[in-house]
């Protein structure tokens, strides 16, 4: 997360995404899908697995760094992280961080030092 940082994807990162799940927006819907399907208190992530990018769901403090994958980005979907404003709507807390928290150059640079 960062003030000003990029809200979309680009270079290498926006070829990933579009390779391995079709689009931004696709990504996106499924990054939902995953959290909202992540059971009690977790976190959703975007990680890289074998030079593929994929959505991993864990449960507590659980990672895909734990799972022997690249973490790039995570959204927490515990309950604390979101009740206040959003108290039980879960899709809208995940997709507010998607398309205004997440600072996506960064990302991009967590999947360069990777690659």
């Amino acid at each position: 997360m960062a003030p000003g940082g990029a809200s979309t994807p680009s270079g290498k990162l926006a070829e990933m995404i579009e390779r391995d799940f079709g689009s931004f927006d696709d990504m996106k819907a499924q990054f939902v899908q995953t959290a909202v399907t992540t059971f009690g208190a977790g976190w959703a992530w975007l990680a890289m697995d074998g030079g593929k990018l994929e959505l991993v769901s864990s449960s507590n403090a659980g990672n895909p760094l734990a799972m022997g994958k690249t973490t790039l980005c995570g959204v927490d979907v515990w309950e604390h992280a979101y009740y206040l404003d959003y108290q039980n709507r879960r899709p809208d807390h995940v997709k507010a961080v998607l398309d205004s928290a997440v600072n996506w150059s960064y990302v991009g640079e967590r999947l360069e030092d990777a690659l």
